[in-house]
């Protein structure tokens, strides 16, 4: 069945059209906000329709043509065509629409700290083929793109991109495929690769005599083995003033332009002087970006944890604590014997557990700082908050996917 002359009034985060028609909801494949134009039915459910575009009737008005030859088949980015002021809008509608749909609150703007477009990501992840050939995945597909550039990636990382692909070749013509995944992190003078897949004994000692002295700190990551081939499979960053060692699977934020401005407004809402228990404080980076010290941070990643305490030796803290528990470890007796003034929290897409977010209610915790990379569920999370005697003070949204219709949030909730 076809839809005639659908007008797409926004995109949702996986960056399909969003337009309506009679009595429901479509979403439609490969559209450009707004544009008007014909789709055909792919799926019905109950509420909506999933839809792809056949063709364009009225261009929209902030259409550009994608600089990247890759646009139209990757799906690393999802919004390149439509340009950045648009972008920008856009993720200010789905912070707005989704908080008000949890709460029934009425944000009137949200701030966005724009980031530069092109060339931000210190990291990206890539698939790898049977022939060790470097891929993006197809847009709503597991097919794979073959690239040899990415315009969001850093520009140190492509000018390697060559040599890399030659290491992932050579290891998988002779180890049949055992790279299925590689992810490529910098800090603009150093890479880590971290190769994912299956490695025999004869595989890691072929890796290790051949590349011990390569200019790639390299990882094989079996499984839940990780096997360091040089140096100490770790790399140095810098915000502002403090450096940070970060392992192969520590979390690190994806943007370098932005890192500084989000864990800026974190501090900014948080205030001085405070005791600050950080949960999913991963190696500790925005811990120490946040709080200069005064910090307990609870992880459920030992090797993060590891880094987080040789973290706060190399910058000097006095007074810290860093468990390797899950986050539902905490409770009203840990908060105060260990005399916790504020909660900072970055969880993961999935948001908060409810225990927790009971957990800090209970315990009276006067200030609440949540970095999130989910609207969904950052709103939601806000919901119980407010449920349990809080309020939202203060949010600004900082840019850290620009091509993406993803965005970070950084929320202040204050008890009343």
């Amino acid at each position: 069945m076809i839809l005639k002359d659908l007008k797409i009034i926004d995109i949702i985060q996986d960056g399909r059209g969003v337009a309506k028609t009679i009595g429901k909801t479509v979403f439609v494949e490969n559209a450009v906000y707004g544009e008007t134009l014909d789709a055909e039915i792919i799926a019905e459910k109950r509420n909506f329709l999933e839809a792809k575009k056949i063709k364009t009737n009225i261009k929209s008005k902030f259409e550009r043509k994608p600089p990247c030859p890759y646009f139209y088949e990757c799906g690393g980015c999802s919004i390149m065509d439509i340009n950045y002021d648009a972008q920008i809008e856009l993720k200010k509608n789905l912070i707005k629409n989704a908080i008000k749909k949890s709460t029934g609150l009425e944000i009137q703007d949200i701030e966005i700290i724009e980031s530069p477009e092109f060339r931000y990501r210190n990291k990206i992840r890539l698939q790898v083929d049977k022939d060790g050939g470097l891929n993006y995945l197809k847009k709503y597909s597991d097919e794979k793109v073959k690239i040899d550039n990415c315009l969001i990636a850093s520009d140190y990382i492509c000018q390697n991109l060559p040599q890399i692909e030659e290491i992932s070749r050579e290891i998988n013509e002779k180890f049949d495929g055992a790279i299925r995944e590689i992810s490529i992190r910098t800090n603009n003078k150093d890479i880590l690769l971290n190769l994912y897949g299956h490695f025999t004994k004869d595989c890691q000692n072929y890796v290790r005599k051949n590349w011990f002295n390569s200019k790639f700190y390299i990882n094989l990551i079996d499984r839940r083995n990780i096997n360091v081939i040089n140096s100490d499979g770790k790399l140095d960053f810098k915000i502002k003033d403090k450096t940070f060692k970060i392992s192969a699977d520590d979390f690190y934020q994806v943007n370098q332009y932005q890192i500084e401005n989000l864990y800026g407004v974190a501090r900014e809402f948080l205030g001085e002087n405070q005791k600050l228990l950080d949960l999913y404080c991963g190696s500790a980076t925005s811990s120490m970006s946040i709080n200069d010290d005064h910090i307990v941070g609870i992880e459920i990643n030992k090797n993060a944890i590891k880094d987080a305490k040789e973290n706060a030796k190399r910058n000097g803290l006095k007074d810290y604590k860093f468990i390797a528990k899950n986050a539902k470890f905490i409770d009203s007796k840990f908060i105060k014997e260990n005399r916790i003034d504020a909660v900072t929290v970055d969880p993961p897409r999935a948001g908060l557990d409810k225990e927790v977010i009971k957990t800090i209610g209970n315990a009276g915790i006067e200030k609440i700082v949540c970095i999130s990379c989910n609207p969904q569920t950052l709103a939601r999370d806000i919901k119980r908050f407010m449920d349990r005697g809080y309020e939202l003070k203060k949010i600004k949204a900082v840019d850290m996917f620009p091509q993406t219709m993803h965005v970070e949030s950084v929320v202040l909730m204050s008890r009343k």
